[in-house]
């Protein structure tokens, strides 16, 4: 989950950018279409992985079912490695739509209900504040949740799961904060979600997400990896060479390819990788389902 370098995908170049644009948006042919959105990216994507920036910049763009995937840059700025629609991205914050999505299935099939406590799933709860939080107010940050660890200036700790699990039932909010009354965004919300998640169907996330997401979608190139003790995702030996080089928007490099950073010492809380090319079957999937229920 998210931390200070890399709490935000685009914060830390390279970068991936996804857009769907809805019919109508951009008028004419195909081809007159095609022209039109090439121009669009050159003018307002490109720049971002120009001379004066490090690193590059992966776009897809969700037309019409059809999908357009732009590349510029470097994956590795030292080694002049090119950006591709294949290039693994450390996603940051981008994992939290996946587990959202855990949510909504769940939600869906009869096996959770928004309404249920989170404590009804991670049992060592009984703070006062958090016994009220609810499934559905961490999937919207609206548990009131705000840990040190979810806004700067970021501070340099850790936790292991029972001093996190601690620091909840301990934790008491502002005065006139209360679950549900407000929209705060909060990393340790997400957490908290992951573990209900996880003690639900007792299953590790990367394994929920990899069989009720990646694999009915056909994305092979999304992974949930272990943090190895270099701090680095634990990523086999063909994939490795597709993660890109994160970079500070100072353009100084953060970590070697694979740099996994979080507050949270347990499994599971290191950040996803993915590529441009299965995010854009994710946002697809996620377009054509609502437009469904529409």
């Amino acid at each position: 989950m998210g931390r200070r370098h890399a709490a935000a995908v685009g914060l830390a170049l390279p970068f991936i950018a996804l857009f769907a644009l809805r019919r109508g948006a951009v008028a004419g042919t195909n081809m007159d279409r095609d022209s039109k959105i090439r121009d669009l990216i050159t003018r307002y994507v490109a720049p971002a992985a120009g001379a004066d920036h490090p690193g590059g910049v992966a776009a897809a763009i969700y037309l019409g079912q059809r999908t357009q995937f732009f590349d510029f840059g470097f994956a590795d700025q030292a080694t002049r490695r090119p950006i591709t629609s294949d290039s693994l991205f450390n996603l940051a914050s981008l994992s939290k739509p996946f587990e959202a999505t855990l949510v909504a299935l769940g939600v869906l099939r009869g096996e959770l209900n928004l309404n249920d406590p989170v404590g009804k799933y991670v049992t060592e709860l009984h703070g006062d504040y958090i016994c009220g939080v609810t499934i559905g107010q961490l999937a919207t940050h609206t548990s009131g949740l705000l840990l040190p660890t979810d806004h700067p200036p970021w501070p340099d700790l850790s936790y292991s799961l029972g001093e996190f699990l601690a620091l909840l039932n301990a934790w008491k909010p502002p005065a006139g904060e209360a679950p549900g009354k407000q929209r705060i965004y909060t990393h340790a919300g997400y957490v908290l979600l992951q573990l209900a998640l996880e003690r639900r169907y007792k299953l590790p996330i990367a394994r929920l997400i990899r069989d009720r997401i990646l694999t009915p979608l056909g994305m092979n190139s999304t992974l949930v990896p272990l943090r190895g003790p270099d701090r680095r995702a634990i990523i086999s030996a063909d994939l490795m060479p597709r993660v890109v080089q994160g970079y500070s928007d100072k353009g100084t490099a953060i970590g070697p390819p694979g740099d996994q950073q979080t507050y949270y010492d347990f499994p599971g809380t290191g950040q996803m990788f993915s590529s441009a090319r299965d995010l854009a079957i994710f946002v697809a999937a996620c377009l054509v389902y609502f437009v469904r229920r529409l």
